[in-house]
This record gives structure tokens, sequence and C-alpha cells, in this order.
């Protein structure tokens, strides 16, 4: 029985009932902000509205951040179900992954524009990270799992995070001011300034905002001989400076809302080791990365109070930058080998997007159907240059992405007891490169549907289950790269080579869950509760994998390892990938002390094995090396008195070893950690616009590390922060 056939039988035992029609409540200025997030609450209280739709969701709001004192936001994002950050052993770095998928398979939106993960199939192509805005300006961050090519748009597979920053109207309503801030944290050896200035009355909103971050060498705990846990100090040598600039404006006018967002930020990273991989510390060679990124948006809503028109339109523009520095010796025992190299891309983005809202009540039938449409250019260019032998190369090359997209999503509540949604997308993309025009275009188009319900039988009772499909088109990276060197013996050559004819990942995504929800209890406030179990398969997953030939009258024919001439390593369609899973999120309030857990398990198989020896792919199904530790979260805030909180997060991850095997037998499977983090903020009755925050992470000076890890790096010991609010 196919997913589609199980969903169907799913949605055929709802019951019925009889309720009251969903109350639809006016809306406030905020929400009528294209880029706010409407389901605000705060990561100790999920809103109600969290319970009310079909999928998974978390919700963190600015309160968090900034009582966690949070320096990146990756900080935060990694305490809530299913997410993981591979490479995170320095600050500014790291791969963002939802049930196990990364890279473009995760869609990052901050202020309705991607931020890519830039990857070409078997690497990261920066490792600076792409949510490398400061954490202080972030008024919400919403995060979705699972694949919903419908909702999320193409490439969605395992999810979405979208982040909105503040704007004027986020800083006590309507009048002027201006915040300063600043902090430090002594394991890495973090400062942090930042100044907003802001003005907002009933028709026009500014917020400016200014920060600059910098962290220096990093102090761990490295574990002994005896396998001690704990007070081995060392230290990793860093420094990474991050400097961010972001203009919003909101103009509320009789024709309409008119919001413009600018951005810039520039983040470098220093005395990184080769390739970023600890087994190059000891050779006297390093990089260095400099990542620059610009983007402008401008956006339209035209809401004339009728039913049938609702229209939201926004273009935006988006340039990004990296440079990487190599320069250093790699010295082996017969020889050395020198760099001094040059790594350069820039990538430029332009996109629109059109959505109009239709919105019909009749009987006890509320529904509200969005039809929108999208497109969206992306120029893609890199060269390289060798300082020692004064040679220019380009890895990728020149290319070219365009994608088109429109749809329908339809969602209505059936009086109080039911609420349903459906959408049906279509994606449709080609990819061209001026280097490689004998090629052709590698083009596509897909279908996608959505399919979810939510079920209350009664008021503290939600039952709920969804299917998505999902469509990922191939990134010009994957379809476009060229390189050799010799390799294994002196007749041997290894190739990265173009790979045009790749096939689009689709993918299918199955959930059904349940929710509870108390309120005015004699034991608390509210208590919410969300579970729900996930099957995701994706065909044709792209991932690295060998080709071994040799030419025969010039062409392609497979060869033994001992008769092989050419080694492919380039991108490769491997079959299928398997994510399935259990995620739960608990939230409950007494007075004012609130406490939240939630909990993560997903199991990642992938059907086709590379095998880089044989230069072949099995048809086998392993154990795949990138799904999360299984993983607690637990967390409380007490509000001791009106001008002092006390918070605190725990998290508790399991062993990883549900590995391949050979990845066991290189012992290269991590040990379980706990952590335990303790914040407290002040703010004086005397000088109400004066926040204090103290902090101490990782309170037991924990040795651990956190799969995917890099060759079992580990990550910062105790951490001492103070941070400093006033606005004037």
């Amino acid at each position: 029985m196919n997913k589609l056939a199980s969903f169907c039988l799913i949605l055929s035992v709802v019951p019925y009932s009889y309720a009251e029609t969903v109350e639809v409540k006016p809306k406030d200025k905020n929400e009528n902000d294209p880029e706010v997030i409407v389901v605000i609450g705060t990561k100790l209280d999920m809103q109600q509205q969290t319970l009310e739709v079909p999928r998974s969701m978390t919700v963190i709001t600015d309160k968090y951040i900034e009582d966690t004192q949070a320096q990146e936001l990756t900080d935060v994002i990694k305490q809530t179900p299913s997410i993981s950050v591979s490479n995170n052993d320095r600050p500014l770095m790291g791969e963002i992954l939802i049930r196990g998928f990364g890279n473009e398979r995760v869609n990052l939106i901050v202020d309705g524009v991607n931020y890519q993960q830039y990857s070409d199939g078997s690497s990261t192509s920066t490792y600076v990270s792409p949510l490398d805005l400061d954490p202080s300006i972030v008024k919400a961050v919403e995060i979705t799992r699972g694949a919903d090519g419908v909702t999320q748009g193409s490439g969605a597979i395992g999810g979405q995070i979208r982040v909105v920053s503040k704007g004027g109207w986020d800083y006590g309503g309507i009048g002027s001011g201006v915040l300063v801030r600043g902090g430090y944290g002594d394991a890495k050896n973090a400062h942090h300034y930042g100044v907003t200035a802001f003005h907002s009355n009933d028709d026009l909103a500014l917020a400016l905002h200014v920060n600059k971050r910098h962290f220096g060498n990093i102090e761990i705990n490295k574990k002994d001989e005896d396998g001690s846990d704990r007070g081995q100090t060392a230290e990793i040598k860093n420094n990474g400076d991050t400097e961010d600039f972001r203009l919003k404006a909101n103009l509320d006018t009789d024709y309409g809302r008119f919001d413009s967002n600018t951005f810039y930020t520039e983040s470098t990273i220093e005395d990184l080791p080769f390739r970023n991989q600890s087994r190059w510390d000891t050779h006297p060679i390093s990089e260095q990365e400099t990542a620059k990124r610009f983007s402008q948006t401008f956006s339209h809503q035209f809401d004339p109070s009728s039913d049938f028109i609702s229209l939201n339109s926004r273009f935006y523009y988006q340039q990004y930058k990296k440079e990487r520095l190599q320069s250093g010796d790699i010295i082996f025992p017969n020889k050395t080998y020198s760099f001094d190299n040059i790594e350069n891309f820039t990538d430029e983005t332009y996109g629109l997007s059109l959505e109009n809202s239709i919105v019909n009540d009749w009987q006890n039938v509320t529904s509200e159907s969005i039809i929108f449409a999208s497109w969206e250019q992306q120029k893609f260019e890199d060269d390289n240059h060798d300082n020692l032998a004064q040679k220019d190369s380009q890895l990728y090359g020149k290319s070219r992405g365009d994608t088109f997209a429109g749809g329908v999503l339809n969602n209505s509540h059936w009086q109080t007891w039911l609420s349903t949604e459906a959408g049906i997308r279509y994606d449709h993309y080609r990819r061209s490169s001026d280097n490689y025009s004998e090629y052709g275009n590698n083009e596509d188009g897909e279908f996608s549907l959505n399919a979810g319900v939510t079920l209350r039988p009664t008021q503290w009772l939600r039952l709920y289950a969804r299917y998505n499909q999902g469509f990922r088109g191939p990134n010009i990276r994957e379809l476009y790269k060229s390189d050799n060197w010799a390799c294994h013996r002196p007749t041997k050559n290894c190739y990265l080579e173009p790979q045009p004819d790749l096939k689009a990942e689709r993918s299918e995504n199955v959930e059904i869950g349940l929710g509870l929800i108390f309120e005015d209890m004699t034991w608390g406030d509210k208590f919410v509760f969300k579970l729900n179990g996930f099957d995701t398969e994706v065909k044709d997953f792209i991932d690295s994998a060998p080709f071994m030939y040799k030419l025969v009258d010039n062409k392609k024919v497979f060869a033994t390892p001992e008769q092989a001439t050419h080694r492919d390593y380039s991108s490769k369609n491997i079959s299928k990938l398997y994510s399935k899973g259990i995620e739960a999120e608990l939230s409950y309030q007494i007075a004012k002390f609130d406490l939240f857990a939630n909990y993560s398990r997903v199991r990642m198989d992938v059907q086709g094995v590379p095998n880089f020896y044989l230069g072949t792919i099995s048809d086998e199904t392993e154990p795949y090396d990138r799904a999360p530790q299984d993983k607690i979260n637990l967390g409380f805030s007490w509000q001791v008195l009106e001008e002092l909180r006390v918070s605190g997060v725990s998290s508790y991850a399991m062993d990883m070893d549900r590995l391949p095997e050979w990845q066991l037998e290189r012992e290269m499977n991590v040990e379980g950690y706990q952590l335990h983090n303790l914040y407290l903020t002040y703010n004086p009755l005397y000088l109400d616009d004066l926040d204090i925050r103290f902090g101490i992470e990782n309170l037991t000076d924990e040795t651990y590390s956190v799969w995917p890890d890099d060759d079992g790096a580990t990550l910062p010991g105790r951490n001492y922060k103070v941070s400093l609010n006033y606005q004037f």
C-alpha cells in the first residue's frame, strides 16, 4: 500500500460531530505584515494555534532568544526537535539539518529572502553559516519540519526555517528611541555590540540595526588517556568577526501597505585548519573565509476589505560573495605540499512572488484560498587562482538557474470540530552553464500535492494527519563541476565531471499525531502537548558516488579498479532515502512558572550504497549517517520577583551508534552527553528600560561532541555570559 492510499484510509475514519462555528478574530497591525509570523508565542508557551495545523512546528520568539543571550541563531534552533548543526565547533559556522536533511533540502527564509546553504551534492561550498545575522534583532523563528513542497516551496524536503527581524512597531508601539546592547561570553572569547534606532507612528515604522560580533580562541575540554570528561582545558585557535546592517521601513497608505528591507552582512573566519578538518591541525597551513551578503526586498500588500482580494507582491534581489584564502604547507616524511590559493564565487538571485487570498464564509464553514505564483533566477560564477603556479581555473564555471512555480492552497474550518488544508503546486526549473553549453538545458517540472486534516472531537483533544509531496531540482553546482587530480597510483586519475542528466529528487511525507490542551485547571494555568510520527521517502536522492571507467573508442566503459583509468566522484542519483521518527513537545504554565520539554528520534536509511573502492552503487540498504542523535530538551522560566527572572535549559543526547559498518569499524560513533544552562534576567524597578542578563552554559563543564561532527572535535566547556540592553 503506497503512502497516498494509507493517508486516504486515515481520512476515511474521521468522525462527525457538531459544534459552534470557528470565531474569526480581527487582525492587528503587525498581522497585516506579510513577513510577521502569526503564530507568535514564547518558547515556553506554545500557542494553541500550533495545535490547529496538521504539521510539526515550533516557534521561538525574541523573549527566549534574549533570555538565553544567544550569540548565534543556531544556539536556540538546535534546542528544538530533530534539528542538528554539523561542523559547528567554531562560531559563525555550521550546516543546519532538519530530520537529517541539510544543504538546499532545507529552506532558510529571512524576511522573505532565501538564504541558501550552498553545496554541490558531496559537500558544503562555504564555511560561514547562512544564518550569520545577529540574534538580537530577531523577532521570531518559525521551524516547520517535514517535506511540504506546496506551502514551503521547491526544495523543502527536510523542512523550513523562517526568520523575521524586528521593525519599528516592535519597540513599544508609537514613538522614537535608541536601543544599545552589548555582551560577553568567555568560552568563545565572544564580544557583541549593537545599536537600534527606531521611529513609529500609526502609518510609518522605521528601524535601523547595526551590530558587530567578535569570536576569539575557544576554550574546550579534551579527554585524557583515562577518558576523563572534565578539567582538561585546551584552546582551539580561532578568529571570527561579523558585522551586519539592516534597515526596515513599513508604510500604511490608502493604496495598501509598502515594505522595504535592506540588509548587508560581512563575516570572516580565520585560522581554520586545512579543509576545516582537525586532523590537519599540526600542519603549518590555514584557511580564511569571508562571506558578504547584500539583499533588498520590496513588498506591497493591497487589502481593499474585500473577501475576494487580498493581494501580496514581493520583489527581492540578493548578492552573496565568498572568498576563501588558503596558504601554508602540508608536510609528509617524503614530500611537502605548498598551498597559496584563492577561491571565490558570486551568486546573484532575483525573485518575484504574487499571491491573492480569497475568504469565503457560508453557513458553518470559513474557508481561505490562496492563489500564488513565483519566479526566481540565480546566476552563479566561481573563479580560483593558484598564486604559486600563477594559474586560474573554475570548478563550477558560470551557470544560470530559473525556477517557476504556481499553485493554490485552501484552508477551511468546518465549525470548530474540523479543519482541513489542501493544495497543489507546480514547479518547473531550468539550469544551464556557459562553460558546458554543449549539454544544453537541464529542466523538468513536477506537481506537488498537500492534504491535511485537524480533528477536534473535544475541547482538549486534537488529532491530525497530513500527506505532502516535495520536489527538488539539482542545483547548478551538482550539475556543473569539473576537476581532476592524480590519485592512488601515477596511472590513476580522479575526476569531478559534469552530470547534466541528473534527475530531480522527489519526496513523499506522511505524518499523524495528536495534541492535548488544558486551560484553567486546578493543577495549572495551561498544559499543551503535541506528539507526531513521520515517514518520509525520497526518490532519486543526490549524493556523491563513484564511477570507475576506461575509455574505449572515446566512450566510457565501466572497469574494475585494476583496469580503470578514470575515477569520477561527482554527484549521482543513488536510489532512495528513508527518514522515520517521532517528535514530541510539551509546555506547562502555573502562575509565574513556565516549563517546556521536547523529544525527537529520527531513523534514516539509504538504499543504494556507493562502493568507493569498486566504483559501484550496490542495491543495499544501510543506516544514513546524517541523522541527528536522539535528544531530550527540558527548560523552565520562573519570574521570581517583578524585576528578577530565572530560566534554564538542559539537553540530553543519546549515544550515536546507528551508523554504517565502516564508520563503526573506525570508531566514528559519538557518545551521548548532557548539558545544563542557567540564565538570570534582572530589570531594575528604578530603571525600567535597562535589562541585565547573566548566564552559565555547560554548567558541569562537560566534554562532548555532536553528531554529525568533525573527527570527534569537542565543543566549548563552561561558558560564562553577561549582556546589557538599555533603551533611551
